[in-house]
């Protein structure tokens, strides 16, 4: 077996080089913004989540009201805009909340994001991408840590870098992942 090859499941994963790189591609990027976009404080985050939150339950309400009135209502469009209408006001007006809740959706991103990728490094240790996708999976704790530590009360400034710095190891971890993945005929 070459170092390029991967193991076990070889034969029956398909991955094709151009969707992986183009997600990739999606991942540095958003971590470029994320760590050269100004750090918003703790209640404007929060305020602004609420908001978000409330514009897109409205939205699926409105898609609701269209479906009403062509005859075709879907309960669960009515149930999924209200929910997340409420909750969108709840926010705004309790910012303090939202950021909180912006915060959790963050660590368990980054933990999912870095179990995964320690267990795919493990699994394809003897190809070349397992070291990428191992350095990426100890960005994600290292983030998962500094946010968890004292983002919730805003004792730890700049967490914002940290998670735009793993978003970007997780986007060159899945660059060199497409690399080996790749079928040897296919050109690169």
């Amino acid at each position: 077996m070459t170092t390029r090859a991967l193991p076990r499941w070889s034969s029956d994963l398909r991955v094709h080089p151009r969707p992986v790189v183009l997600a990739a591609l999606a991942l540095i990027l958003a971590g470029a913004v994320v760590v050269a976009a100004p750090e918003p404080a703790g209640p404007t985050l929060g305020g602004t989540s609420g908001w978000l939150l409330w514009f897109a339950g409205m939205t699926i309400l409105s898609a609701w009201l269209l479906l009403l009135l062509a005859g075709r209502p879907l309960r669960g469009l009515l149930i999924a805009g209200a929910v997340a209408a409420a909750s969108g006001a709840f926010l705004f007006y309790s910012p303090r909340t939202g950021t909180a809740a912006i915060t959790i959706l963050a660590i368990s991103t980054l933990v999912m994001d870095g179990g995964i990728q320690l267990a795919l490094a493990l699994d394809l240790r003897p190809a070349g991408a397992w070291r990428w996708l191992f350095a990426s999976a100890l960005a994600s704790a290292v983030a998962v840590i500094a946010v968890s530590g004292g983002a919730l009360d805003d004792t730890a400034p700049g967490w914002g870098p940290l998670v735009g710095l793993a978003l970007i190891s997780s986007g060159l971890a899945l660059v060199m992942f497409s690399r080996t993945a790749a079928p040897e005929s296919a050109p690169r």
